[in-house]
């Protein structure tokens, strides 16, 4: 969701794993609110109100004075994640496939280091880097799931 803008206050983005919401600043002034998902399979691109109403007072919880701004608009969609809410990393079944995928709603705070380590998989001609290497997809035949609270705001 995008709010009106304001003036700039807020530098760095900041995100709550406990109230499941992140809120930055663009450089027009507008405040950027999101995260979380909706708690049932939704394959729609539309947002539910319990999902806007639920982000809306997180925000609020993390900076009370944007209870009076005014909410522009809002956009959905869909987020594929895994069933341990930890992305797919590394090598896949498919020779010279490689797998970046699954992260759900977060992942875009990983991305500068993702290709870096998925760079080096690949320029190594298939040698799996130690930071990736516990989010094979294999995982889940072996049921290792990964407990990585810094991949998503979801509680674990």
């Amino acid at each position: 969701m995008v709010t009106q803008p304001v003036k700039p206050f807020l530098d760095p983005h900041v995100s709550s794993s406990a109230l499941h919401c992140y809120v930055h600043q663009t450089s027009r002034g507008e405040i950027v609110i999101g995260g979380g998902s909706d708690p049932y399979p939704l394959y729609g691109t539309r947002s539910t109100l319990e999902l806007k109403e639920s982000l809306i007072a997180s925000a609020v919880d993390l900076f009370p004075f944007m209870s009076e701004m005014r909410l522009m608009r809002q956009w959905a969609g869909i987020t594929d994640m895994t069933s341990d809410y930890s992305p797919i990393m590394g090598l896949s079944p498919v020779e010279n496939y490689y797998l970046d995928a699954g992260w759900g709603t977060w992942g875009f705070k990983a991305t500068p280091i993702c290709g870096v380590t998925m760079a080096e998989l690949v320029a190594s001609g298939g040698k799996v880097p130690d930071l990736i290497a516990p989010f094979s997809l294999d995982r889940f035949d072996a049921f290792r799931q990964v407990n990585e609270m810094g991949a998503t705001a979801a509680s674990h």
